[in-house]
């Protein structure tokens, strides 16, 4: 049964509440920045067996990496925040893009310094699942997080905000894995290869559940009145 233009306007101004404006995406971003932190921080202390170690990193390259993995996952999140706000500008979408091609060059640095030293060997990937399920327990609370928090704006793309989101916590959860273990990485390809590829799939995960995680909620009966009127105006066309 289809209903006139009339009813369709009522239906659509039924019950409407006011609706505050959306936040500015970096205030978003701060405050998400800050219960994701303080997961980081507590997951790092509880699945570390000595936290003085980590006074006694003295390389430099290491802390890079923190720094860089901290950035690319705030900018990430500062990017979905803005990606929910109707009509803000796309360039955001390449904020995260720097410190994660920093990220990148001192990874690849990193290689590169293995190899003079050592040869091929310096080269080789060592297993390393407890980073993995370090980052995995390490993404969480910060994706969970993220993704409800999105969901108060308009999430147009939820694929594509739900991916950001994914990097965010994947970038946050790459500091536990590197500074919960007990010991230095063996090669630098072992963070490459393991590191980046569990930021990858959870990257992955997060887009497949975007669309259901962001999903807005739509009344079923308008849907149907739609659909039961696009029936009767093609039944009319032919």
């Amino acid at each position: 049964m289809s209903m006139d233009t009339p009813e369709l306007i009522d239906m659509l101004t039924r019950d409407l509440r006011p609706v505050r404006p959306t936040r500015a995406p970096w205030l978003y971003a701060s405050m998400w920045s800050i219960v994701s932190m303080a997961s980081v921080i507590g997951l790092i202390a509880v699945l570390s067996h000595n936290l003085d170690r980590l006074t006694t990193i003295r390389l430099s390259r290491f802390w890079l990496e923190q720094v860089a993995a901290l950035t690319t996952g705030v900018t990430a999140a500062a990017v979905v925040f803005a990606s929910v706000v109707p009509g803000s500008s796309r360039r955001w979408l390449w904020l995260p893009v720097v410190p994660a091609i920093g990220w990148l060059a001192i990874l690849a640095s990193g290689c590169l310094r293995d190899w003079m030293a050592r040869g091929s060997a310096g080269l080789l990937p060592h297993a390393d699942w407890p980073c993995t399920v370090a980052m995995t327990l390490g993404a969480i609370v910060p994706v969970a997080t993220i993704l409800a928090m999105a969901r108060r704006g308009a999430p147009l793309t939820p694929t594509r905000t739900a991916a950001l989101a994914g990097l965010a916590g994947a970038a946050l959860s790459s500091i536990v894995a590197c500074t919960s273990r007990p010991m230095p990485h063996p090669t630098t390809m072992t963070v490459a290869v393991w590191h980046l590829g569990t930021l990858l799939v959870i990257v992955w995960a997060a887009a497949q559940a975007g669309p259901r995680a962001l999903a807005w909620p739509v009344d079923a009966e308008l849907i149907a009145s739609i659909e039961a009127d696009a029936r009767q105006s093609d039944r009319g066309d032919q």
